[in-house]
């Protein structure tokens, strides 16, 4: 018998397929547990301050003195600019 020829009540059995999907292994969620842990790990010591402090505990005293310059004295001609008179703005009609 073909299987087109087949009558329908017979295949009332339920067909199980695996695809091997389900069989993976948790690498990454390892992953994931180890990068969250290594990150609360970075967060308590720095707002925990113990990052910082090494570098508040040096106590370095440094003196720099400037060289002496001398500036020459520098003397401008006086600049004189005349603009022309400012022109009467024009009566706002509109509003009236």
């Amino acid at each position: 018998m073909d299987e087109h020829e087949r009558p329908v009540e017979v295949e009332r059995e339920t067909t199980v397929i695996n695809t091997g999907g389900g069989d993976r292994g948790g690498g990454g969620t390892i992953v994931a547990l180890v990068v969250v842990a290594l990150l609360a790990l970075g967060a308590f010591l720095f707002f925990g301050g113990y990052l910082q402090n090494a570098a508040d505990d040096l106590n370095v005293n440094v003196n720099v003195e400037a060289p002496d310059v001398q500036i020459p004295k520098v003397e401008l001609p006086d600049v004189k600019i005349e603009t022309p008179p400012a022109r009467e703005a024009p009566a706002n009609t509109a509003a009236e």
